[in-house]
């Protein structure tokens, strides 16, 4: 189970990198057109996954109570790029520092919306990977919508290619 979550951190690392580098580009008009997706705006939807990385992070670390990482930022564009990947980088080395014990050890945490709640890290693990990538997929799509050129390939398969 280690060497598929260490691939799976890579490639959320790499494909977050990648995406966050053509957004912090965009001007303020593009990251907050309404796009009508589940989060309108790209930003809304990057503040989201940000969010979210972040809360799974602090709950694999035992924090209570969470506090999500974007939920009062103020910065720029190429500054919520900056603070994002570094939030998938922080779950990368979690996972290449992580003991065998340590991923199939079971964490609780109280979410908002279920009470106290039990799951084991590994599950833990692949909702954050597997999360992000279904709203880079969003991203993708509204950037498309807005016509922008030359969106980077986030496929788990390029970065496969890549890191060889």
């Amino acid at each position: 189970m280690k060497e598929l979550l260490l691939q799976l951190a890579g490639h959320n690392a790499w494909a977050t990198r990648r995406l966050m580098k053509l957004l912090a580009t965009l001007t303020d008009e593009q990251l907050d057109r309404d796009m009508g997706s589940s989060f309108p705006t790209l930003r809304a939807t990057v503040l989201h996954v940000w969010n979210a990385e972040s809360i799974w992070y602090q709950r694999l670390h035992l924090a209570s109570p969470v506090i999500p990482a974007a939920v009062a930022f103020q910065g720029d564009a190429g500054e919520m790029a900056r603070l994002y990947v570094k939030q998938s980088e922080e779950l990368e080395a979690f996972v290449t520092l992580a003991s065998a014990a340590k991923l199939a050890h079971t964490v609780e945490y109280n979410s908002p919306a279920l009470g106290i709640c039990k799951t084991p890290v590994e599950q833990i693990l692949l909702m954050a990977f597997t999360h992000s990538a279904f709203h880079r997929g969003q991203l993708v799509t509204m950037l498309r919508q807005q016509g922008i050129p030359k969106i980077p390939s986030t496929d788990f398969i390029e970065y496969a290619r890549v890191k060889k």
